[in-house]
């Protein structure tokens, strides 16, 4: 969706949320939507699986959505740094995604911009300074808009 074609008539309404809440989550151009949408069929026709395993990998598609663009962090200080926290998306590195529109372009996991390079610089000490106890809500929630390019 960030080809400079694609980007610019279709996924820019969904990056109009600079700092997002839930409700962009599923702000979408039609044609976006259509593609995403697109999962069902391929899922369906290209090996067989179950109607509850599809159900199970939908709810979390929807909750883990929900939660990229939840408007603050809920994984504790730290998390990022972890065996597990290296590999798995948070907000803050959606929200920087949404920020800066390019790095982070990973919903569900980091994997893919940590081997090519794209996992934004900024990102590890954003999550600490989100995830601090001397953070005030305000900052929580805006602190990518603040951070530098």
């Amino acid at each position: 969706m960030h080809h400079p074609k694609l980007f610019k008539r279709v996924h820019l309404i969904h990056h109009k949320s600079t700092n997002p809440s839930p409700w962009p989550a599923y702000a979408l151009h039609p044609f976006e939507g259509f593609l995403e949408a697109l999962i069902i069929p391929i899922l369906a026709f290209s090996i067989p699986i179950h109607g509850a395993s599809l159900g199970t990998f939908f709810l979390f598609q929807i909750i883990y959505n929900v939660y990229g663009h939840l408007g603050f962090e809920l994984y504790p200080n730290g998390f990022h740094k972890t065996w597990i926290g290296k590999w798995v998306n948070t907000y803050v590195a959606h929200n920087l995604h949404h920020d800066k529109f390019n790095g982070n372009c990973g919903l569900y996991f980091l994997f893919c911009n940590r081997l090519m390079g794209t996992l934004r610089t900024e990102y590890d000490e954003t999550h600490k300074t989100v995830t601090t106890k001397e953070s005030s809500p305000a900052t929580k929630v805006a602190v990518s808009i603040s951070s530098p390019s």
